[in-house]
């Protein structure tokens, strides 16, 4: 996927333990505003990335064209790197580690025909096969569940049956999973995962003909398509291009006259608080544990509550916004500078927060002298 899904789970559990505990959730970030100097940088944009192991993975068009970079999270330094003909959109690691799947626009990995999907074995950074998975288009993010991989995108056909938007794999094998049979009207930009369903968001109005304002719900249990539907959280937001979540809210990037953000009740469809506003577009969310959620996009002057719209946050590519009340945390303002397309992607490491994207650096001690596409800021 865009980014790694691990830690969002973290929240959920720090949550929990500050309602045992009787504290609340923490309302400044976690991490500085000043990046550590890394080992490595590519020499293109990165889309995507996942972490584990003391891993991070990147993806995107890392030497100008495509690729997949591993790289030691300790130091940044490259481990390894594969190229692609194309843009790599999507990351996600299985549970043990021991596959990175990757998806994105390319039809070649490491001189090999691959559509649009490939597997990756970590230890040894070889390409697994046979594995027959593939899509006739874009492939924008993808999830693991057990041994089932979903893949969201603007693809029309998964392994050349009609599955538009959205669809299922065999994760060991590649096989499309026939039990999974739905179709969106449009694209589908992002994926995650509660215990029990597949958060599905995207530019679409309908899913299997079904109204769903670019957000739905199916069910893991028998794949049906859940009747939860909520409405659009603001006027003329219909683009929603990352989804996250702790298993009680759904925290929702998206598009419309700006970048807008939202929390969204799982069980009844209804926003947490007032929706965040800022000057571009909200296109990545990650939640790293700390009661933050961590946005990135191409805004590049100022993120608000609407609520309480004068209380404004200067901010570029990246922020972050307190979970429980909605509000910029004015403690984490890095500088980021070419905001568009900006940040497409986080990563989370012990102590670290990965931030990929198209900038072209990072304000280090004063100064524009970090390198361009990755930067790493370390913990409070």
């Amino acid at each position: 996927m865009r980014r790694t899904r691990r830690l969002a789970y973290l929240t959920a559990i720090a949550g929990a333990i500050a309602a045992v505990l009787g504290f609340a959730a923490p309302a400044n970030a976690s991490f500085t505003n000043e990046p550590v100097t890394l080992g490595w940088n590519p020499a293109g944009p990165v889309h995507s990335s996942a972490s584990q192991g003391g891993v991070v993975y990147v993806g995107g068009k890392l030497d100008g064209t495509g690729g997949i970079a591993a790289l030691d999270a300790a130091t940044g330094n490259l481990l390894w790197q594969i190229p692609a003909n194309g843009d790599v959109r999507a990351l996600t690691l299985s549970a043990d580690g021991s596959r990175l799947y990757a998806g994105g626009g390319f039809s070649i990995v490491d001189g090999v025909s691959h559509k649009h999907l490939v597997v990756i074995q970590t230890a040894d950074h070889s390409i697994v096969s046979p594995w027959k998975g593939t899509a006739s288009g874009m492939v924008r993010d993808l999830v693991v569940n057990g041994d089932t991989l979903f893949v969201g995108g603007t693809f029309a056909k998964l392994n050349g049956v009609a599955n538009k938007g959205i669809g299922a794999v065999n994760a060991t094998t590649g096989i499309r999973d026939a039990a999974f049979n739905h179709f969106t009207d449009f694209d589908v930009e992002g994926l995650t995962l509660t215990s029990n369903s597949l958060l599905v968001v995207g530019k679409f109005t309908q899913v299997d003909g079904q109204p769903r304002a670019s957000l739905a719900a199916i069910n893991l249990s028998d794949y049906s398509l859940s009747s939860w539907a909520p409405r659009r959280f603001c006027s003329g937001c219909d683009t929603y291009w990352d989804v996250q979540t702790d298993g009680t809210w759904a925290y929702v990037g998206a598009s419309g006259s700006g970048g807008n953000f939202a929390a969204i009740s799982l069980g009844t469809g209804q926003t947490r608080w007032s929706y965040v506003h800022a000057d571009g577009d909200i296109q990545s969310v990650f939640l790293a544990g700390d009661g933050n959620a961590y946005l990135g996009g191409h805004f590049g002057q100022t993120i608000y509550n609407v609520a309480t719209s004068r209380t404004q946050v200067a901010v570029t590519v990246v922020a972050a916004v307190n979970i429980t009340t909605g509000q910029p945390d004015p403690t984490f303002t890095p500088k980021i500078f070419k905001t568009y397309p900006g940040c497409w992607t986080f990563a989370g490491t012990p102590g670290e927060l990965w931030v990929g994207g198209d900038f072209t650096g990072e304000l280090q001690n004063g100064s524009n002298n970090h390198k361009p596409y990755l930067a790493a800021y370390p913990g409070v």
